[in-house]
């Protein structure tokens, strides 16, 4: 494991792989950098990429400050700035999920030469709307410190290792919210979605609550392509990668 400091701030990261392009893979929030592994990502994807898996600020062994300011999606691209100059990589695959995906979209904007394609699962290039009513209840939640009360209730169906829990457990509360908060109060791409040029394949399915918004981008997007899953599985809090693994293999075969 290494670190970079960006911002003041410490950011954890991991590498494997050692050939072929580089990719960098990006967890939703909340979840430990960890779940790659766990979830069989890394073992298949690092016989055809160099990767690059970042522990997001505010999680982890990664520094958690307790200032709004370091969790704008802006400031999260900064850190995987700070990273790819670290490794020496000009570009990169994208590999996001969630909170992932939110930073991948928006760095394919304001970065298109730093992204080689963009891959995302379980996240529209919108603004947080669906799951909007819910915020409030979640903050609350977290900054009263109650977290085994946050993962029963949100993330019960993810699968979590006891070890994923162990480390969200050790995690602070505030930082975990001022993530949150950052998340929800993203923007999106809106009309910026029509010209952003990046090569795109979004996962969804119809089960996801994001569904419509996803397939909408699909097909906005002058370079995007999407993929109905027959049905939402989890493990260590990604979806599983038996349903991801053959299309997005494919997407990224074509790209190279």
């Amino acid at each position: 494991m290494s670190i970079v400091v960006s911002n003041k701030q410490k950011i954890h990261y991991e590498l494997a792989g050692d050939k072929g392009p580089w990719m960098f893979l990006h967890t939703p929030h909340m979840i430990p950098m960890s779940a790659w592994r766990e979830g069989g990502y890394v073992k298949q994807l690092e016989q055809n990429f160099r990767l690059v898996m970042i522990e997001p600020l505010g999680q982890g062994l990664s520094d958690a400050p307790v200032d709004a300011s370091h969790y704008t999606i802006a400031s999260r691209i900064r850190h995987i700035l700070d990273i790819l100059r670290e490794v020496q990589a000009d570009y990169t695959f994208f590999l996001g999920v969630g909170l992932g995906a939110q930073v991948g979209f928006q760095m394919s904007k304001e970065f298109p030469r730093r992204i080689r394609s963009l891959i995302t699962i379980g996240a529209q290039p919108y603004q947080e709307l669906e799951e909007a009513k819910y915020l409030k209840e979640k903050l609350d939640q977290l900054r009263s410190g109650k977290l085994s009360a946050y993962l029963q209730q949100w993330h019960s169906l993810d699968h979590l290792s006891v070890n994923q829990q162990k480390l969200i457990m050790q995690g602070n509360p505030e930082a975990y919210a001022l993530g949150l908060e950052a998340s929800f109060n993203w923007e999106g791409l809106g009309d910026d979605l029509k010209s952003l040029g990046t090569t795109t394949l979004l996962f969804t399915a119809k089960a996801e609550p994001r569904f419509l918004s996803v397939r909408d981008a699909g097909k906005r997007l002058r370079n995007g392509r999407y993929v109905i899953l027959p049905k939402v599985l989890q493990s260590h809090g990604l979806w599983s990668s038996e349903l991801i693994m053959k299309p997005l293999l494919d997407f990224t075969r074509r790209e190279r």
